[in-house]
C-alpha cells in the first residue's frame, strides 16, 4: 500500500507545476487578451474557468506545505 503522505506531497508537486504552466498559458499564450476579440458572455467564461482552475490547482499546491 502506498504512503498517504507521499502521494499527498506528489501530489502537491504536480500542482505547482500545473500551476506555473497555467499561469502561462493565460498571460504568456494571449489568452487574457481574448476580451478584446470574443464576445463578453464568452469571455466571463474563460474567466471563471481560469479562476476555478487557479483556485483549485493553488489549493492542492499548498496541500503539502
Amino acid at each position: 500500500m502506498s504512503d498517504p503522505n507521499a502521494t499527498l506531497t506528489q501530489l502537491a508537486q504536480e500542482a505547482r507545476q500545473l500551476q506555473s504552466k497555467l499561469a502561462a498559458l493565460w498571460a504568456d499564450e494571449g489568452v487574457d487578451q481574448l476580451h478584446i476579440f470574443l464576445d463578453p458572455e464568452i469571455t466571463d467564461v474563460l474567466d471563471e474557468i481560469k479562476q476555478l482552475s487557479m483556485d483549485f490547482v493553488t489549493k492542492v499546491a499548498q496541500s503539502s506545505d
